[in-house]
């Protein structure tokens, strides 16, 4: 088989590679990122996204390694596992067609976990930028950060004495998925600050984990999309040629009874005639 023939393969074993390797990175940054969506307190539902990344990951993993058994199994000759009825079933287009809708389904989740992971991720960023910046930015960040979370939480602010803040304003321009307001009650820079130095990093490879994974779902539903159209090729020729061997059958056996009956009519115009006192041979 040339290169363009193996396509599938190569695609499926690179998509699974892949997978392994963004679920190994994901892990290994798991526990840091905790620290730091921890530390941000929580309210936006950013830590509740990312608790999800570690088993959607794993699941993912565990699917690409199906897919890519099946592709295997499909493109080689194996008559060791061609035994079992299971792997005609796994080898089929239907079961390629729907792996291939499940790998893409897992590909909307994927994307959404890597919007999440990437809002944490630019938030943490910005964070250990103000955290470097020395504790008197910190401190007159922590206030601003106070006073924007009293105001969304009550609706006045006891420094303003004009009241020139617009709660209705406020609300409506918050952030619809994952609540700007929320986060600003609950961040707190003296918790987050003293782990920020080496959060950052761990946090964009959380990232960078994310994409891989997302990445690696489309590569393998091309895979998968390639190997049903190819398979689907294979059973309808199948077919086909299982349906002239059954037509050529019946045109012999129709013959053959076309002979029969020619024989057996001429036997009987002789056996009239010698009644009817022709001479013989």
């Amino acid at each position: 088989m040339g290169c363009v023939e193996l396509n599938n393969v190569y695609a499926a074993l690179i998509s699974t590679a892949m997978s392994v390797l963004s679920f190994m990175m994901a892990l290994s940054a798991r526990h840091n990122t905790d620290k730091a969506l921890h530390g941000m307190g929580g309210g936006a539902g950013l830590e509740d996204g990312a608790n999800g990344t570690v088993p959607h990951l794993a699941l993912s993993l565990l699917l690409n390694g199906i897919a890519c058994t099946a592709i295997c199994l499909s493109q080689f000759d194996c008559s060791v596992a061609m035994r079992y009825s299971c792997t005609h079933c796994l080898t089929s287009s239907t079961s390629f067609c729907v792996l291939r809708v499940i790998c893409f389904l897992t590909f909307l989740v994927e994307m959404m976990f890597s919007f999440v992971i990437l809002i944490a991720t630019v938030a943490v960023f910005v964070l250990d930028f103000i955290c470097r910046m020395g504790s008197t930015t910190v401190y007159h960040a922590q206030e601003v950060i106070w006073e924007m979370g009293n105001f969304t939480s009550t609706g006045k602010d006891p420094f303003d004495p004009y009241a020139t803040g617009n709660f209705k304003e406020a609300k409506a321009a918050d952030t619809p998925i994952f609540s700007m307001s929320k986060t600003m009650q609950t961040l707190d820079l003296n918790t987050f600050c003293p782990q920020a130095e080496h959060l950052s990093g761990q946090m964009a490879l959380f990232w960078v984990a994310c994409v891989l994974a997302l990445v690696a779902q489309a590569l393998m539903a091309t895979a998968l999309n390639g190997e049903k159209e190819r398979v689907a090729v294979h059973e309808q020729h199948e077919e086909a040629s299982m349906g002239g061997a059954r037509g050529e059958g019946m045109n012999l056996l129709s013959q053959a009874n076309s002979s029969a009956q020619s024989a057996v009519s001429g036997f009987q115009n002789s056996f009239n005639q010698y009644k009817a006192g022709a001479p013989g041979h």
